[in-house]
């Protein structure tokens, strides 16, 4: 099969759609796949040397206000270059910004080629933690206080410290700020709107953190994410002191609750293919929801294959029945 892997993009999550989609593209080899890759956010003239690039792809020293800027317009143009590729399926492994937002999986519909992930208007409601949220309490799904702004804020209007500042529409963990004592969150707040038109406040949730994939409808096993302090970007990312469980060592009646309200916000967002749904539990057993990933990292070390591999499913397995999914 032919396949173009989208990567890169303008957001501010650009080197961790790099990295996900070059394991993606060497996975997808392995299995006797062509590939081609395709940044939408660069001109089709300057391709080659962007994917000659694509050997040296470094996490260090990033420049996310930089990043956040860049545009995707171009990748309208590129729709003609797919066509004549005669590409049987795109595989989406853009993070954040349009690639995440449904914009380019709307362009790619409209122009009825096949991609992986969720549509435009399952993609832009995830992608909105405020609107999840609300859909999330419409279906029974716990989740914490909150607030939004469009404008930095001095302090907050109704949720108490400590609390989470983040963008409303970003991810990776990127402009967020965990605030455990009553102060002035005024730069908080605007560094969040630097990536994103909105900036949610919520209650800081106390306790452990568990990440669930659901491929096809289904929940994967649940992972316990224990990163030993604020789980950012570079915890996340370059963090070697984050662990991970899996199975989470949770109780059947635990696993079962959390597993089900994970398929609930999936279903009820409208999410295709493969996602990830994340949750915090506090002390007292307390189930919150956090956010849903429509696009969530994957790498043969990422959260999703992780899961996947605890049930038997390899990365490359993993990668065919998402394949196998989008083109039903």
């Amino acid at each position: 099969m032919r396949i173009c892997v989208l990567l890169g993009g303008a957001s501010p999550e650009r080197m961790v759609s790099l990295s996900s989609g070059t394991s993606i593209a060497k996975a997808l080899e392995s299995l006797g796949h062509e590939i081609l890759f395709i940044d939408p956010a660069i001109q089709l003239d300057n391709m080659d040397e962007f994917r000659t690039g694509l050997a040296n792809i470094s996490m260090e020293n990033m420049d996310f206000e930089a990043m956040s800027k860049l545009t995707d317009d171009v990748f309208v143009d590129h729709i003609p270059y797919l066509k004549e590729k005669k590409i049987d399926l795109v595989f989406n492994a853009l993070h954040g910004g349009n690639g995440e937002n449904g914009v380019i999986a709307d362009i790619l519909e409209k122009a009825n080629i096949a991609y992986t992930g969720s549509g435009y208007q399952a993609s832009a409601l995830a992608m909105d933690k405020f609107k999840t949220k609300v859909l999330a309490r419409f279906v029974g799904v716990n989740c914490a206080d909150e607030e939004l702004h469009d404008k930095p804020v001095h302090a907050p209007d109704k949720v108490k410290f400590p609390l989470v500042i983040k963008p409303n529409n970003s991810g990776s963990s990127v402009g967020l700020t965990i605030i455990h004592e009553e102060c002035d969150i005024f730069e908080a707040t605007a560094e969040a709107l630097k990536f994103s038109d909105t900036v949610i406040i919520e209650d800081f949730i106390s306790g452990r953190e568990f990440d669930i994939p659901v491929v096809k409808g289904e929940a994967y096993p649940i992972l316990e994410v224990n990163p030993h302090g604020v789980n950012d970007y570079k915890a996340k990312y370059m963090g070697s002191k984050t662990e991970y469980k899996v199975p989470a060592p949770l109780s059947k009646e635990i696993t079962k609750h959390m597993q089900g309200d994970a398929v609930k916000v999936y279903e009820t967002l409208g999410l295709k293919n493969y996602a990830r749904i994340d949750f915090r539990m506090t002390e007292d057993d307390e189930i919150y929801l956090l956010e849903a990933n429509t696009l969530p990292g994957m790498t043969a070390s990422s959260l999703v294959p992780k899961s996947a591999k605890a049930i038997g499913i390899d990365f490359p397995e993993l990668l065919e029945i998402i394949i196998n999914d989008a083109l039903a």
